[in-house]
């Protein structure tokens, strides 16, 4: 890393707002463009940008030098996969004409519908791994971050983002299984 990246590093470690205004606006740009390039759409890039310096900011500590840039493409390319796999499953559970949160006035063929898809992520929620089923539905159904669930769990956060990664692929390959899901990739 160059001096001066280091001496921005440095000065951000010690809490310095003026520093971390500098390590975002020397940076903001390549993160932006790192996330378009790995297919964010573009009403999710600002979202990415402020997740991606929001890790920064809790995990800079955990740099040990080498490149700044290439720990930031690191986890914005981390991110990135994550938005893409919650996207996959929440496009199943739209397969399944789950709807998470109410609407103003549910018809009766909507709470039949509902009622029906409920059924379904029920069938596939018993049939996965206990593990995994529990990571699952704490982070998907439940809408916990990761620390939280890791704290419920006591296990690291590693583990649940693990956990969850094959949560989700398990998630995806049973409910095609059963018919529950389209077969689309």
């Amino acid at each position: 890393m160059d001096a001066g990246s280091l001496a921005v590093v440095e000065r951000c470690r010690a809490a310095d707002a003026a520093a971390w205004r500098e390590l975002y606006e020397a940076n903001y740009g390549m993160v932006e463009r790192t996330a378009r390039r790995l297919g964010t759409p573009a009403e999710e890039v600002e979202d990415v940008v402020h997740e991606v310096f929001m890790v920064v900011h809790r995990r800079l500590d955990d740099f040990r030098g080498g490149r700044l840039t290439t720990w930031l493409y690191r986890i914005t390319a981390n991110i990135v996969s994550d938005r893409h796999r919650r996207r996959r499953v929440r496009r199943a559970f739209e397969s399944l004409k789950l709807w998470i949160g109410g609407q103003a006035q549910d018809t009766p063929d909507r709470a039949a519908e509902k009622a029906h898809a409920t059924r379904r992520v029920e069938q596939i929620l018993e049939r996965m791994a206990p593990k995994k089923r529990e990571v699952f539905a704490l982070f998907e159904l439940e809408g916990l971050p990761g620390e939280e669930i890791a704290e419920r769990l006591g296990c690291p956060v590693g583990t649940v983002w693990t956990r969850l990664h094959h949560a989700r692929a398990e998630f995806l390959k049973i409910g095609r299984r059963l018919g529950a899901l389209e077969t689309e990739g």
